[in-house]
């Protein structure tokens, strides 16, 4: 018998390399508003979780859910690539530039979806409890407008 066959180089290098996407419970998941798992606080008692996907990743698929309480506003900033932006629960306000000119947010009620282009400075807020899905390419971050 050999110490190191065949099959354990196979599993070995499987091991090193890890799943090429998340291990999920079910292999079709159905996420709701009611069923995320809120992983990050964020600004404005905002919540933020990543569904599928890795933000550090370039040039990679990755959805993500953010939770905005009644009445919340959160701050101006950037993101590096586009995101595609399904509003599921409530009423996202959406305005664009450096500062927050709430008069000027967009309405964009559960059912409707927005793009929101790379580099562009947006802030948001919500009519009540508003659930966003977002589906952006990594690498994903925010970038404050004012820190």
């Amino acid at each position: 018998m050999r110490p190191f066959s065949m099959l354990t180089a196979g599993l070995l290098a499987l091991a090193t390399l890890g799943p090429a996407t998340p291990a999920f419970a079910d292999p079709i998941p159905v996420w709701s508003a009611e069923t995320i798992t809120w992983m990050i606080d964020r600004p404005a008692g905002t919540k933020l979780t990543y569904l599928e996907g890795d933000a550090q990743t370039p040039d990679k698929v990755l959805t993500y859910a953010f939770k905005m309480p009644d009445g919340a506003w959160f701050p101006a900033h950037t993101h590096p690539s586009a995101a595609r932006v399904f509003v599921m629960k409530g009423v996202l306000l959406l305005g664009e530039g450096a500062s927050a000119d709430r008069a000027r947010a967009r309405r964009i009620s559960a059912g409707q979806v927005a793009l929101v282009p790379a580099g562009v400075a947006h802030y948001e807020g919500a009519e009540g409890e508003t659930v966003i899905i977002g589906v952006a390419t990594g690498p994903w971050r925010t970038d404050f407008i004012k820190p």
